[in-house]
């Protein structure tokens, strides 16, 4: 039944290794006040009996007062949150019926390989869990589960957009992205130009310009009019990947078809004329590949939305811990 403890504490699971010895103690109080629901150290000490029985066979005296402290109290903030869930769950009106309880219990077994009566409920023995116990377990987690998909999972979305994001910059490396071959025209301004500067250089891409427009070759007009390094070639570039170039060049290269001449672009280095000889679309994953990045980021997307919805239920709730009193 390991398995399905672990679901009902993920919280104090996530938090690390447990670590956690001492003497039960047997006196009751109340150790949390979660709006108008207590938490007791009776609670805390059953849920975890299973982590305190297995390290109290593993620790030392001198660490196990210190770490009997932290271990119960990350189970009282697992506890706290499953009750601010739960409480939640009751306000939106979550309903889970029992036919649905009994089988999910079911499934429990059959996954644990429990197909005797008898052995589920050994099983529970083992945990601290009576079958009733259980079974109320069983429905706070599939009321939560009904109120995190309602509350957060139906509001988490993956665009295509975020799918090729994701595999171009963090899918192994080995993604390449689209590129573009093109040919390159710069009227080049000082650093500090004056209006005479900017003046000049802007008449000069349009005369440029508009001998593109009418007809002449764009290498020709390159080679006389650019200031690039690359006029002698015709304002040859070659090849140039997306996220390589100033973002103002790059939207319109990759917004022209092939055989496209942009309209001038200025830019704080001069003006600028691009034409687009031939478009290359870049690696594609495939079908199964872009399903489980969307899968990635769907669970990262819903991992942060969850976490944002448990602090806001926080933020609104009367949380008093009384632990260390």
């Amino acid at each position: 039944m390991r398995r399905y403890r672990m679901i009902l504490l993920p919280a104090l699971l996530l938090g690390g290794q447990v670590a956690a010895a001492g003497q039960t103690v047997l006196v009751d109080r109340v150790v949390a006040l979660v709006n108008d629901e207590v938490i007791t150290l009776s609670e805390i000490q059953k849920e975890g009996k299973p982590f305190i029985q297995r390290i109290r066979e593993e620790l030392g005296e001198d660490t196990r007062a210190r770490q009997m402290q932290i271990t119960q109290r990350q189970i009282l903030d697992a506890l706290i949150l499953r009750r601010l869930q739960l409480q939640e769950a009751k306000k939106e009106k979550v309903v889970v019926e029992q036919s649905e309880v009994t089988a999910a219990v079911e499934q429990i077994k059959k996954e644990n390989g429990l197909t005797t009566s008898a052995q589920f409920t050994e099983a529970l023995a083992r945990e601290n869990l009576t079958p009733e116990e259980f079974r109320t377990r069983v429905w706070e987690q599939l009321a939560v589960d009904r109120l995190i998909t309602r509350k957060v999972r139906t509001s988490v979305v993956v665009s295509d957009e975020e799918v090729a994001r994701y595999s171009q910059t963090r899918a192994g490396g080995s993604q390449q992205p689209p590129s573009v071959r093109i040919r390159h025209i710069l009227i080049g301004i000082p650093e500090e130009p004056s209006s005479e500067d900017v003046a000049r250089a802007r008449t000069r891409a349009a005369e440029a310009s508009e001998r593109i427009r009418g007809g002449e070759d764009f290498g020709r007009v390159a080679a006389e009019y650019s200031d690039g390094a690359a006029a002698s070639e015709g304002g040859h570039v070659g090849i140039i990947r997306q996220g390589d170039m100033d973002s103002a060049l790059e939207t319109v290269a990759f917004s022209l078809k092939p055989g496209g001449v942009s309209d001038i672009i200025q830019t704080a280095g001069g003006f600028h004329i691009i034409k687009v000889e031939e478009r290359m679309a870049g690696d594609t994953p495939s079908a199964e590949a872009r399903e489980q990045i969307r899968q990635r980021v769907f669970l990262e997307k819903l991992r942060q939305r969850l976490d944002a919805y448990l602090a806001e239920l926080k933020q609104k709730a009367y949380i008093q811990v009384r632990f260390d009193q």
